[in-house]
């Protein structure tokens, strides 16, 4: 099969000085090629009438009419030998081998250990852990030694009997022992108190800060603090500084500290004597007088919460349409009162959330009568109350009503209220209802029509409210208002 170059694509050529047989091809790079058909896939860019399987890499551009397989690797390319990686850019030709720098990754073992047994022998340093001659921290220096001379724990342990979990020990307490032990850290005898099975305390203290470690060594050593009591107060400093127990009055000293840990137990407690346990040793342990004073607060109000009631007390919550009432000062009977009387009503505002309100001096002699705070009395200027013995008997009141028969007139019988605004607008208008004195100067109710030819109004009937009914439903707010 004869391979065809695409279109507008030149096949790539030798010059004519190097088409002979054998002469070296040019070190040239070649990306891709000019193309090719079925799996020669990237092309050659050679002659197109070459019919040879051309691989990248192969000195076989050069060759003239040449049918050979050429193998990778055996010579024959065009592909430049020398040639400084990808297109000439100057890449190595062949990838070297990662080298560390000088000292990478070797241990000083030397720095490790200390000069005060760098001159013992290896036997030396074993007979003295054989032995235990000497103090805990100076034996704990020989470890790094040995490890440098080629004992790990294990050996150490078959060679001398010390557990690896007191070498361990000895290994970490010893570092908390030597950033203690600096002159002005300690009180005089503290750093003497851990001489002696010492380790353990110290290594409680392991993940403290430097800053925090000497004070804690202090009140560990004066206090004679067990392993365990190490451990919780190495906890409780740590928990201080991470709840910011300073905020809540209780400073960083390791006695406050604890009865922080305590305040905060107590805090979570349920059971009443678990508080007061709880607070008992918060007390026991605080330095500073705001910390007593801060566990002496929480202890009275847990004892004041936790304490059985003597008596319950009754407690509900209202809804929004039982706090709307208003006051109204009652001015007299219908029938039967003077205007006078009417005008000399008092008025009030009632004022907060449940409405308070307070009486005149002119209004203790008044009756008073608290009625639904409708809008129609929020809104009135000085709304005046006047009873009604018998609705139904009324003139004024039938003819206002919509009643026709003789029993819907029955219905209408008992007591109301008429609550006239004396204070508003007194604009006549015909479909409105009016408080207007007479002749007499007696008040009685009549229409627009009628109150445009009285002397004097005092003012638009609001509305007239009934109690409600036993026998028929009681009447809604807009009935009572088109009285």
């Amino acid at each position: 099969m004869r391979a065809v170059a695409p279109s507008g694509v030149r096949p790539f050529a030798a010059p004519r000085s190097q088409q002979q047989r054998g002469a070296p091809a040019p070190p040239t790079a070649r990306l891709g090629g000019g193309g090719g058909y079925g799996g020669n896939y990237g092309g050659t860019g050679g002659d197109p009438r070459q019919q040879g399987l051309i691989l990248p890499g192969q000195n076989s551009g050069a060759q003239r009419g040449g049918q050979r397989l050429v193998v990778p690797g055996q010579g024959g390319g065009t592909a430049p030998k020398n040639a400084g990686g990808l297109a000439g850019a100057g890449m190595p030709s062949q990838q070297r081998d990662f080298r560390p720098p000088p000292g990478f990754m070797n241990r000083d073992d030397a720095a490790a250990v200390d000069p005060s047994v760098a001159g013992l022998s290896v036997d030396e340093m074993l007979n003295r852990l054989r032995s235990l001659s000497g103090q805990w921290h100076q034996l704990a220096k020989v470890l790094p030694a040995l490890q440098a001379a080629g004992f790990d724990g294990v050996a150490v342990e078959e060679e001398t009997g010390l557990e690896r979990k007191t070498q361990n020990v000895w290994n970490t307490a010893v570092q908390v022992y030597e950033s203690i032990k600096a002159p002005g850290l300690l009180p005089p005898g503290a750093l003497e108190h851990f001489d002696t099975e010492g380790e353990d305390l110290l290594y409680e203290l392991r993940f403290l800060s430097i800053k925090q470690r000497a004070p804690a060594a202090a009140y560990v050593a004066f206090k004679n603090l067990s392993p365990h009591e190490s451990q919780v107060l190495a906890r409780a400093i740590k928990e201080h500084e991470r709840r910011e127990g300073k905020r809540e009055g209780f400073s960083d000293t390791p006695g406050d500290v604890l009865a922080y840990k305590h305040y905060r137990d107590a805090m979570e407690a349920r059971r009443k004597e678990d508080i007061e346990a709880c607070a008992k040793r918060g007390l026991a342990v605080a330095e500073t007088d705001e910390a007593r004073a801060k566990l002496t607060e929480m202890l009275g109000e847990k004892r004041q919460d936790t304490s059985l009631p003597t008596a319950v007390l009754t407690v509900l919550r209202m809804a929004r349409e039982e706090l709307g009432f208003r006051p109204l000062a009652v001015a007299g009977k219908l029938e039967g009162t003077y205007s006078d009387d009417v005008l000399r009503a008092p008025k009030v505002s009632s004022e907060g959330v449940f409405g308070n309100f307070r009486v005149p001096a002119d209004g203790t002699s008044h009756e008073w009568v608290a009625l639904p705070n409708w809008s129609v009395v929020t809104l009135a200027v000085h709304p005046v109350a006047l009873t009604v013995a018998d609705c139904a008997k009324v003139e004024s009141i039938r003819r206002s009503s919509s009643a026709k028969t003789e029993d819907e007139f029955k219905r209408m019988s008992g007591p109301g209220v008429v609550v006239v605004d004396i204070g508003g607008d007194c604009a006549v208008q015909p479909k409105q209802w009016y408080l207007v004195a007479n002749e007499n100067g007696k008040v009685e109710l009549a229409p627009g029509v009628e109150a445009e030819r009285v002397a004097r109004v005092l003012g638009p009937v609001l509305l007239l409210a009934r109690p409600p009914s036993r026998e028929t439903p009681s009447a809604t707010t807009s009935e009572l208002m088109s009285v």
